[in-house]
Order: structure tokens, then C-alpha cells, then sequence
């Protein structure tokens, strides 16, 4: 069964790696056995190693990162609700590096390749999603929890019409309720007289860790408002990166972000009106 898919020759509905053993050796390097008789010290240096064919890092600090960014790129790649220009800006800053990462997944078979020029328009085999499950479940509890399964809200340039707005408001909250899981989140504010949204992220105080707002911006009506949160809601997998990067560098280094992300995929048209 040389050229079975995964689906016959895995179950699809588990968690990839599940066929591995733990052994209940004392040395940590043997923790896992797989079917070849391979020992490995976890599923995720099973998974970067044997899978991927990748060597091991020294630091298993670095694996960590690298097995966050894929996920991060399939979870991406899963949810495609974020135009191909505004994907390659966030998460690798240059379409080289972009168009290699998806070749390399390409060549893996972890994504089923589009006839379109998209290289974000990959589906992503049965393998890749248990994939994802299996990185999510392994994740430690320092991070984030990611917003896997969530339901995405319908792309438009206005808000939906009144008769989607039950719908619409009851989205808003499953996602708003998974914000307040994280460790920043945008939320909808009244600043004086103007509306507003800020983006609210953990701080060290000097006896318990307190929140503060490290980002604000207002609008001159609602409807402005909310088509900023809506637009931030379809993008709620990256909000964690995004506080992080105000924490780190300021609220400029994220408006910069944000106004590079927000203008990426805008055509060019010099037309005359």
C-alpha cells in the first residue's frame, strides 16, 4: 500500500500520531516507540523528524517555534478568509519566503495544490487537519489557545443586512467569548463622546499581573466602528502576534502593522472616475 492516501491508512477522525506507544522508559529520548520500532521523546520531534524529514534542533526551544509557525501557516491555509497579500505580509513579511514555505508543504503533500495563482488557495488533506489537531493538543500551557473550529464571518465591504444581524451578533459572540480567553484582545469602546477600539493586553504589576489598554483607535460613528471589529473578528487567530508586537515595540509599530495589512491586496486603478 505504498501509494495509500492517509485516510486508509490512518483513522482521520484522531489526532495525528496516535499510532505511537508510549513505552514507560525512564530515559525521556524513549518516551514514544513507533511502529518501526523508532523511540522518540515526543510526538511533535516525531511529527518534525520522521514526517517532515527535518533535522532535529539542539535547542528544543526552536523546534517549539517552528512546529507554532506551521501551525500557524495551516490554520491559515485552513480557515482562507484572509485575502493571499495580506497573508504573506503578517506571517512572513516577503512573497520568497512565502511562496517557498507553501512548495515545501506542497512537497510534503500537506496541502492539495490550486490551479490558481494563489499559493494560499491550498486545500488541506485529511493528514494536514489531523495535523493541526495533534499541534493544537500538544501545545504547552504558556500559549495562546487558537481559534481552531471558530466560525468565520461572511466577507463584505458593508455590515450584513438587518435580517443577518441575529446571526451576525450570535458569531460575535463566539468569537468574543474565545477572546476572553487570550492574553490581548480588541474590544469596542466609548472614549469621551467618540467610539472607539483598543486593543487591552496583559502587564506585570508589581504584586499580581494587571491589563492595560496599549492601543487605541476612534472613529466618528458606530458604523465605522464596527466594520474595523469585523474586520479584526475575521482575523482573530493573529490577535495574539498583534498585542505582542504593541507590547514589544508600541502602539505605532501596530498601526504601521495593521495599515500595511489593510492596504495589501488594494488594486491600483488610475482610472479616471
Amino acid at each position: 500500500m505504498e501509494n495509500a492516501s492517509y485516510e486508509q491508512l490512518r483513522n482521520s477522525r484522531l489526532p495525528w500520531g496516535y499510532w505511537l506507544q508510549a513505552t514507560g522508559d525512564r530515559n525521556p529520548r524513549k518516551a514514544l516507540v513507533d511502529e518501526d520500532g523508532n523511540y522518540w521523546s515526543s510526538i511533535r520531534q516525531y511529527l518534525w523528524v520522521d514526517r517532515l524529514r527535518m533535522a532535529e534542533p539542539e535547542n528544543p526551544g526552536t523546534l517549539h517555534d517552528y512546529l507554532e509557525f506551521l501551525l500557524s501557516v495551516l490554520v491559515a491555509l485552513d480557515r482562507r478568509i484572509v485575502p493571499i497579500e495580506e497573508a504573506v505580509e503578517d506571517l512572513f513579511h516577503n512573497w520568497h519566503q512565502a511562496r517557498f514555505y507553501c512548495a515545501w508543504l506542497d512537497g510534503l503533500g500537506l496541502t492539495v495544490p490550486s490551479h490558481s495563482a494563489d499559493i494560499f488557495g491550498s486545500r488541506l488533506p485529511t493528514e494536514a487537519q489531523a495535523i493541526i489537531v495533534m499541534l493544537a493538543s500538544t501545545r504547552t500551557r504558556e500559549d495562546v489557545p487558537l481559534s481552531i473550529g471558530l466560525p468565520t464571518l461572511r466577507h463584505r465591504s458593508g455590515l450584513e443586512p438587518a435580517s443577518d444581524a441575529e446571526e451576525r451578533e450570535e458569531v460575535i459572540a463566539q468569537l468574543e467569548a474565545f477572546a476572553d480567553t487570550l492574553d490581548y484582545r480588541f474590544e469596542r469602546a466609548r472614549i469621551g463622546t467618540k467610539d472607539a477600539i483598543t486593543l487591552v493586553g496583559k502587564d506585570v504589576g508589581p504584586n499580581m499581573p494587571l491589563r492595560r489598554v496599549l492601543w487605541t483607535i476612534t472613529f466618528t460613528d458606530a458604523y465605522a466602528q464596527d466594520r474595523f471589529y469585523l474586520w479584526l473578528l475575521a482575523r482573530i487567530d493573529r490577535w495574539q502576534t498583534w498585542g505582542e508586537l504593541a507590547h514589544r515595540k508600541g502602539g505605532r509599530a501596530l498601526s504601521e502593522h495593521l495599515l500595511r495589512l489593510k492596504f495589501a491586496n488594494e488594486k491600483i486603478d488610475l482610472s479616471a472616475d
